[in-house]
């Protein structure tokens, strides 16, 4: 599949321009990662760490869905991240309980010897970080439905907040996406409660030295976390009481919700809330048979694809499916037109994002098929690839009607203080994050509030400028004023993607004399290092892409490489050359991005070729050059 890409001409790879050579490999490395996402047996364009594989092991013993290669793929792909200390790490590389103790788990449910050294250090891990009970909330369900540890350990939710309506603040409706498609399918398997028979797991639970288990803390310390346990305490005693017609009713609701909410593609929000929704139906007397569970676990099958490591391909399990995203942005750097299939993926009907959010279905989903839940992310990559595509033809007036919906779309996702939500209005204020559980920024997803939320604002106040929203609506003007007090405060915290964006941001909605763009800009080109790079070969391209954006706003946008022109774009553009260079087509980057939750952060595999590719080519779109000819003009 791989040999389908078509190389480039002789003449541009051997040409003695070497930004036209290094354009010309940049551009068959992004052809050959498409068509490793896109083929029948794709690859992931997102990796997480093996906390979704090692669920969908487990689970398989209730469901019986995996057949022998995806099985041993999976297994290989659990095997591959295991450190040389016996723990499993994020993605960002820090080793975790959690997904040690799952990881452990998933292996010896799939037959591997307990007595090994692998899974010895593994236990022994586990043990010395605090045992298993003092594993996320994901992993103390899974042992409470083996039966390891009692359901008292999980923290209690009452079936009457089903009930309550949606401009109550703790109703279930104002939860996040993320965190309704977990907390609605927790409460059916606890009221059940369910039971899987499962491997013994219990080695790796810490116990006194009497034998007794040692139980966990569900709240933070403080007063109160305090008083939240004894809440919890309290809603537990009164489930041994007699439960009445409101507590049915509540329970009905619940799996009325979950019916309710499976998008087209067959899964729920995303792959997680998909398997805890799946259990929950299993757990409320669906049959194998039920048409929903063989959707949603078609959906589970669909999310999965290859990932590459030192041991070669293996099968990995995906947090989505194909993330709309970075699929349009990579289909996009390999010279496919996409206006087409992007104005087909529009969110055409109503969702649960509309209920705070005073607007018409616009915008696209987090993944392909979705329709039901809007990402902005998404959203602004998509107008980004739409601004960029040719005005004629017949497809020119369904992407224009597309981007003043999606403009509509985002200007209705702006939240009070000027910043944007990315799934729902409200989000960063969800109840659930506020109470002091351990668990609650996981569940609520905001663990990434404050850098990514500056970096998802300035993306939306600048796509939104391509279709003519400027600063003086006072809307934009409170977008760039949460942004002028987000870089006063933290900017020095920031990171070069961070910064770039908001410079990109900045550069379309304000004038060159704006105090906070002078700033940013100074505070971006400080980051360059001696040899011309930012960083990484992704963070070099997006503070390129940045400058060029910043300085064709004040000159000609074919002036970059004439007198007196940006000699540090130049000499990023230059380090982005010879970088390419030494890179192997196939090699995967380790670029990290924002996860979903449990999994807070995913690895990028095709950013680098990706990025560096759309980088190089705005830069030749200005008027860059690269050699002795280019020194000598910017020299000066």
């Amino acid at each position: 599949m791989l040999d389908q890409v078509t190389p480039s001409s002789g003449s541009e790879l051997l040409s003695p321009d070497p930004l036209a050579s290094a354009i010309a490999q940049t551009r068959d490395s992004v052809r050959i990662w498409w068509q490793r996402s896109d083929g029948e047996n794709s690859w992931l364009l997102t990796v997480p760490d093996v906390g979704p594989a090692c669920e969908v092991l487990l689970a398989d013993n209730l469901f019986h869905d995996l057949n022998e290669d995806e099985l041993q793929g999976l297994v290989s792909w659990i095997r591959s991240q295991q450190s040389e200390d016996g723990t499993w790490s994020q993605a960002d590389g820090i080793p975790d309980l959690s997904l040690t103790t799952m990881a452990w788990w998933a292996l010896a449910q799939s037959g591997a010897s307990l007595d090994s050294e692998p899974m010895d250090k593994a236990r022994r891990a586990v043990l010395e970080m605090g045992g298993a009970q003092r594993s996320n909330f994901v992993v103390r369900l899974w042992l409470a439905m083996a039966g390891l540890i009692p359901w008292a350990w999980l923290p209690a939710v009452p079936s009457e907040l089903w009930l309550v309506p949606p401009s109550v603040p703790f109703s279930i409706s104002r939860l996040s996406t993320w965190a309704r498609g977990m907390i609605t399918p927790y409460h059916v398997l606890a009221s059940t409660p369910a039971h899987l028979q499962l491997c013994d797991a219990s080695s790796l639970l810490l116990r006194s030295r009497s034998g007794e288990l040692i139980t966990p803390r569900l709240t933070k310390a403080g007063v109160a976390g305090d008083l939240l346990q004894v809440f919890d305490r309290s809603t537990k005693l009164l489930r041994r009481l007699p439960r009445g017609p409101i507590h049915r009713a509540g329970q009905k609701q619940a799996i009325s919700w979950i019916r309710s909410s499976q998008q087209k593609h067959g899964g729920w929000f995303s792959v997680r809330p998909t398997l805890m929704c799946l259990l929950a139906l299993r757990a409320s007397g669906a049959t194998s048979d039920d048409i929903q569970v063989m959707r949603g676990l078609a959906y589970l099958r669909k999310s999965r694809g290859y990932v590459e490591v030192a041991e070669g391909r293996v099968l990995a399990q995906a947090l989505s499916t194909r993330p709309l995203a970075l699929a349009a942005r990579l289909a996009y750097a390999a010279g496919r037109s996409e206006t087409n299939w992007l104005v087909c993926s529009e969110l055409a009907s109503q969702g649960p994002w509309q209920q705070r959010a005073d607007t018409r279905a616009g915008g696209w989903p987090l993944e392909i098929g979705g329709d039901q839940h809007l990402d902005l992310v998404s959203t602004c990559f998509a107008l980004d690839i739409l601004e960029n595509s040719p005005d004629q033809g017949s497809e020119a007036a369904a992407a224009w009607s597309c981007r003043r919906r999606a403009g509509e779309v985002i200007m209705a996702m702006q939240e009070r203080d000027g910043s944007f939500a990315r799934f729902e209005r409200g989000e960063s204020q969800v109840m659930l994050a506020k109470l002091p559980w351990l668990d609650a920024n996981q569940l609520a997803l905001v663990e990434h509030e404050h850098e990514y939320r500056v970096t998802l604002t300035a993306m939306a106040l600048r796509v939104i400028a391509g279709l003519g929203w400027s600063i003086e609506d006072d809307r934009i003007a409170r977008g760039i004023a949460w942004i002028d007090r987000q870089f006063r405060l933290h900017e020095r915290s920031w990171s070069v993607t961070t910064l770039a964006e908001v410079s990109r941001c900045l550069a379309r909605q304000c004038s060159p004399e704006h105090p906070t763009r002078k700033s940013a800009e100074q505070r971006l080109r400080a980051r360059q290092r001696e040899d011309g790079s930012f960083g990484q070969i992704v963070d070099t391209a997006r503070a390129l892409y940045a400058m060029l954006d910043l300085h064709t706003s004040v000159n000609k946008p074919g002036a970059i490489d004439q007198q007196g022109g940006c000699v540090q774009c130049f000499r990023a553009a230059n380090h982005l050359a010879r970088s390419i260079r030494l890179i192997s087509v196939l090699e995967p980057s380790q670029v990290i991005m924002p996860g979903l939750g449990l999994s807070p952060w995913l690895n990028d595999p095709s950013a680098n070729v990706r990025e560096a590719h759309l980088a190089l080519l705005r830069y030749r779109e200005c008027g860059g050059q690269l050699g002795a000819r280019a020194r000598a003009q910017t020299k000066n």
